[in-house]
């Protein structure tokens, strides 16, 4: 099979994968869950699709400053959130996210990727403190596109050897659930 053909491939199970969880899910903006500190016991609780396709690359620019390269995190793993400003639940899960990337320093990243903002709308979005998660700017929504992402918060978890692991559509309703996503894919990754 052809690079093109095997990433067009790879994009429509992703696309699939996505619109099976809304349709199947119900999943809508919010989570619409109950706040508790009892963590998921499955990936299921928790909404997110079991997936087992490799994660498409990506470079782009971070908030921070310099580039990152999705497969030059290889060996770690990584959550891939996809968020827009102008979608709450994105900003209510942000300090989620947030607080898994300093839980889970040095075993795991968090990247926030933001789709179509520059720094400065970033910054105003997530603050300009000094953040444990990373967060890349996708302005033209190049690697959205690749991700086959059309709704906003999507989150991608992916392993150590840079398969997607879980899919969530729709927003994490608390810090735990976060947590949680992580210490599954540490758990079942390779």
């Amino acid at each position: 099979m052809t690079h093109s053909l095997r990433t067009t491939a790879l994009r429509w199970a992703l696309l699939a994968v996505i619109m099976t969880s809304l349709v199947v899910l119900g999943v809508g903006c919010s989570g619409g869950e109950t706040p508790s500190a009892t963590p998921p016991g499955s990936p299921e609780e928790i909404e997110m699709q079991a997936v087992e396709v490799p994660a498409p690359d990506f470079t782009l620019p971070v908030m921070e400053g310099g580039d990152i390269t999705l497969s030059s995190l290889k060996g770690s793993v990584v959550l891939i959130n996809f968020w827009q400003v102008n979608c709450p639940p994105c900003e209510e899960e942000m300090p989620y996210l947030e607080a898994a990337a300093k839980q889970y320093d040095g075993q795991a990243l968090v990247l926030a990727v933001g789709i179509g903002v520059d720094a400065a709308g970033a910054r105003e979005f997530v603050g300009d403190g000094d953040l444990a998660m990373l967060v890349p700017l996708d302005s033209q929504a190049k690697a959205a596109a690749k991700y086959s992402v059309g709704f906003t918060p999507t989150t991608f978890l992916v392993d150590r050897e840079g398969t997607v692991r879980y899919v969530k559509v729709g927003a994490f309703a608390k810090a735990v659930d976060v947590s949680a996503a992580i210490a599954f894919t540490l758990a079942g990754g390779a």
